[in-house]
């Protein structure tokens, strides 16, 4: 249900800085930040510093600690939220004023990952900011509600679903049930502990961000920001537009789309890109004749007579019922990975001839948990702002235009989850497009079946200073599969601008494996 985008806790916790000396940092990286303009009339937002939970390399330094926010900010003496925040300290002497401040995707996803996954997932931060922080510093944090962040929305009932359900196939019915039960008894705990439903949105996010911001002296920063970010990130730029500096948007997803109402679409959209490339392609069409007629086929022969199999190993084992609906959602599952894009003609191409295992590995699971997700989070806001806003007219067109590819949302629990669940009211206005003079960098890869090029071709159009690059070869989120892509970024907020040269192997398509 939620956009992608887009990791017991065994977690060393070493202070990056002694505590006196954090305080010192933060005094001093808040004077540097806060001399760079005058200072508008900002929230009271409070960093606290403290222990970072993550190993900090040597030769670098990080400062660690929480930002508190209100958890209502239409009520005055409002309980805080805390969210726990890293800057990775740039390696300049001089650090600009202005830093990079991140927003992860999701909605429900952690930067930092989760648990023993933490420490090789800031590995990579470390290696991917170190451009960034040649000059400035990166800002890091969980939104609230996600990850170590207040309140806790994880719904693990789900999760315990989840894995009862790996040894056999269930129907849509007993899924649905054990669903049910799982999302009730979720709700019902969060409710008597506190939690408000409505106050997890797009809106609130952005504040939130812009809170981290104030509370580390940037009266100015730079954004960058990843799938289900970049709705936050431009809601930022509609309210606080004048802050931000430049923004790069890295699979875009406006607010005036709903993933809901495009679900066949999307779905067709992707397939149809592969099969033109796949028919452009020498290799590939002599490899795999005839290969959308035969993906039709084998969607048709499954749909009408499903196969059931088991997948993965050890932790990962599950069973599995194919369906045609759930072979169309392995392939997008697939071509959703930058990396994996070459090998799905070959992917298909084994399951026409009966060799399921390698394409059903890439399914997705039957039930809704996930461990990486906060899912009360990714509830909210999925049901406030895409499900309980869908046009049902709308969708049902989509399925009986873009046939077969429909059925990919025949079984989407976010109906089912939003009857029950509570979320908040989406104000008509949040849907409208996002207009700001700010210098904006959206990138977009031509295989994403989540935020499509069109959805940042969309947002370009009331956003006069941005560029648009797309990777013709690429899925979601480019950054994390393109060296140029990442360099194009960092150039991008440097100069707020990027040559009209660059990247020039973007548009070429993918190389496809053989058989």
């Amino acid at each position: 249900m939620p956009v992608r985008p887009t990791s017991a806790p065994s977690i060393r916790s070493p202070a990056a800085v002694p505590l006196r000396a954090a305080l010192a940092a933060a005094t001093l990286i808040a004077g540097l930040w806060a001399a760079a303009a005058p200072a508008p009339a900002l929230a009271e937002a409070r960093f606290t510093p403290g222990p970072c939970w993550f190993t900090v390399p040597e030769g670098e330094a990080a400062l660690c600690g929480t930002v508190a926010v209100p958890e209502r900010r239409d009520r005055t003496g409002s309980r805080s939220l805390r969210l726990p925040v890293a800057v990775l300290l740039s390696t300049a002497r001089q650090p600009a004023a202005d830093p990079v401040l991140f927003l992860e995707g999701g909605p429900g996803a952690s930067p930092f990952g989760s648990g023993e996954a933490t420490e090789e997932r800031m590995e990579v931060w470390w290696e991917l900011s170190a451009p960034f922080r040649r000059t400035r510093n990166l800002i890091l944090f969980d939104p609230r509600g996600v990850g170590r962040a207040e309140p806790d929305t994880d719904c693990p009932e789900l999760d315990a679903v989840g894995v009862a359900r790996r040894t056999r196939p269930i129907t849509r019915e007993q899924r649905a049930a054990a669903e049910r039960t799982a999302i009730d008894a979720c709700a019902a705990r969060l409710a008597a502990a506190g939690l408000d439903g409505t106050q997890f949105s797009t809106p609130v996010a952005a504040e939130d961000a812009l809170d981290v911001a104030s509370a580390l002296g940037a009266q100015r920063f730079n954004l960058f920001a990843v799938s289900y970010g970049t709705r936050v990130g431009l809601e930022i730029l509609r309210r606080q537009g004048g802050r931000v500096r430049t923004a790069v948007f890295d699979s875009v997803y406006p607010p005036d789309v709903n993933a809901q109402d495009d679900a066949a679409w999307l779905a067709q959209r992707a397939y149809r890109r592969l099969f033109d490339d796949c028919a452009a392609n020498r290799g590939c069409r002599s490899a795999y004749p005839d290969l959308e007629k035969r993906f039709l086929d084998l969607v048709e022969r499954l749909e009408r007579n499903p196969v059931d199999l088991v997948v993965g190993d050890h932790e990962t084992r599950r069973a599995l019922r194919l369906t045609g609906a759930s072979v169309i959602a392995a392939g997008l599952e697939a071509m959703a990975v930058s990396e994996a894009v070459p090998a799905v003609p070959a992917l298909i191409d084994r399951a026409i001839h009966g060799q399921y295992t390698a394409l059903a590995e890439w399914a997705p699971t039957n039930w809704l948990g996930d461990p990486e997700t906060a899912d009360g989070l990714a509830f909210s806001v999925e049901c406030r702002e895409s499900v309980n806003t869908a046009d049902p007219l709308k969708r049902a067109d989509g399925t009986r235009r873009y046939a077969p590819y429909g059925l990919v949302a025949a079984d989407d629990p976010g109906p089912r989850v939003c009857r029950h669940w509570p979320a908040g009211h989406q104000e008509p206005a949040e849907r409208l497009p996002v207009a700001s003079a700010v210098p904006v960098l959206l990138l977009s890869g031509a295989y994403d079946p989540v935020t499509p090029p069109e959805w940042g071709d969309r947002a370009a159009t009331t956003l006069p200073k941005s560029r648009h690059l797309v990777f013709r070869a690429a899925s979601h989120i480019v950054t994390s599969s393109e060296d140029c892509a990442m360099a194009a970024a960092v150039t991008f907020v440097e100069a707020e601008s990027v040559p009209a040269t660059v990247c020039p192997a973007a548009g070429k398509p993918p190389v496809f494996e053989g058989p």
